[in-house]
């Protein structure tokens, strides 16, 4: 099934990101914690890519065992970071052959240890040309994400709102936002894209977070602000893990309150593999989605 056709007006979509481990025994451990994020109803679920590819065939595995085993529409990210155009082709194929539909493109992080971003010589140096090839090869939906407080790169909020515009018109199908702790940065956003012609459906995406070193660290590599008060609550409760996770994800389940008072589209839950905030979280969402129209 295509994600896009998940997006309703009256009915917000929820959806869950699963990072792939790094070695055959988190594999497995991971594969165990499926049956409860099962329970938990997501609509889709999105399975990362490591920097620089280097989890590609965990991601391949965890959206097949998605897919096949738990009968969870399963969406694989795609990033143009050390591939040659040939190489995508080749990785479209393989998800073709799996199954798998629905593709998150995405330019992607360089490996740690490089130096800022540097495409192949014979690869992809933007998004957009992703976008442009997976529309080539055709039958899948296709993803992006989007930067409510502007893409860490950019120059400015508004070239990179237009940036995110042109992965529209080349073929996106809906939006992923990068994850906000500031509800009105978020809304601003999405009605600049609405103003701007975006039409495709937009998720929220939200990361609860357990720790101030945590969170902070999160937003300075992505150029999120993080609000006053979150930072108080955390440090609140700093020398007590088990409370300091319980505020994050508390504070988490007030911004989804919030957005789905405002008719969002969806909530995608940077989950980091954790399940409390799944816990906490999903059924926020799945009682909307049981009723005929979003709050407000």
């Amino acid at each position: 099934m295509r994600i896009r056709n998940l997006y309703l007006p009256s009915r917000p979509v929820f959806s869950i990101e699963l990072f792939p481990p790094k070695t055959p025994e988190g594999l497995a451990a991971l594969k165990a914690k499926l049956s409860e994020v099962r329970d938990h109803k997501p609509d889709f679920m999105s399975v990362t890519y490591g920097a620089g590819g280097s989890t590609q065939r965990y991601t391949l595995e965890i959206c097949a065992t998605l897919l096949q085993e738990f009968g969870i529409e399963a969406m694989a990210h795609l990033t143009c970071v050390a591939h040659t155009r040939g190489e995508i082709r080749t990785l479209l194929g393989d998800l073709k052959q799996r199954g798998v539909s629905n593709i998150m493109a995405l330019r992607g992080d360089p490996p740690r240890c490089a130096q800022g971003f540097t495409p192949h010589p014979d690869g992809f140096r933007y998004a957009i040309e992703l976008v442009r090839a997976i529309v080539e090869v055709g039958d899948f939906g296709i993803g992006v994400a989007g930067y409510p407080e502007g893409h860490a790169e950019a120059p400015d909020y508004a070239s990179d709102l237009q940036h995110l515009v042109e992965k529209v018109r080349a073929g996106a199908d809906f939006v992923v936002s990068q994850f906000f702790l500031d509800n009105a940065r978020f809304l601003r956003w999405r009605d600049d894209l609405a103003r701007a012609g975006v039409t495709v459906p937009v998720s929220a995406g939200i990361l609860p977070a357990v720790s101030v070193k945590q969170i902070t660290g999160f937003a300075a590599t992505c150029k999120v602000e993080v609000p006053r008060r979150l930072l108080e609550g955390l440090e609140r409760y700093a020398n007590d893990p088990d409370s300091v996770t319980a505020y994050g994800v508390e504070y988490a389940q007030r911004q989804v309150l919030g957005l789905l008072a405002e008719g969002v589209s969806g909530i995608h839950l940077y989950a980091l593999n954790r399940v409390q905030a799944m816990r906490r979280i999903a059924p926020i969402v799945r009682a909307v989605q049981t009723t005929s129209h979003p709050l407000g």
